[in-house]
C-alpha cells in the first residue's frame, strides 16, 4: 500500500481507495505512475468532480450576465 496526494484536494490518502471521501475525487480511475528509484509520486488524472461542476456553474452564470446585458440594451433601443 502506497500513500498518493490526491489531485484535487491534496490530501494523503491511500492508492487503494476507490475515491477521496471528502471531496469524491476518483482514485481508482486514475494513472498512478510510481518510478521505482523515486520517492515522488506522479499522478495524472482528469478534472476532479468539484472542477466540472465549478466550470459548469461559471458558465451558467456568463450566459446569464450576457442575456441580462442584451434584454438591457433592447429595452433602451425600444424603450
Amino acid at each position: 500500500m502506497a500513500l498518493i496526494k490526491c489531485p484535487e484536494c491534496g490530501a494523503t490518502i491511500s492508492d487503494k481507495a476507490e475515491k477521496r471521501t471528502k471531496c469524491a475525487f476518483p482514485i481508482k480511475s486514475t494513472n498512478i505512475v510510481s518510478p521505482q528509484n523515486s520517492t515522488q509520486t506522479v499522478v495524472v488524472s482528469k478534472e476532479g468532480y468539484f472542477l466540472q461542476t465549478l466550470n459548469t456553474g461559471c458558465m451558467i452564470v456568463v450566459v446569464i450576465i450576457l442575456a441580462i446585458i442584451f434584454f438591457l440594451i433592447l429595452v433602451s433601443v425600444f424603450g
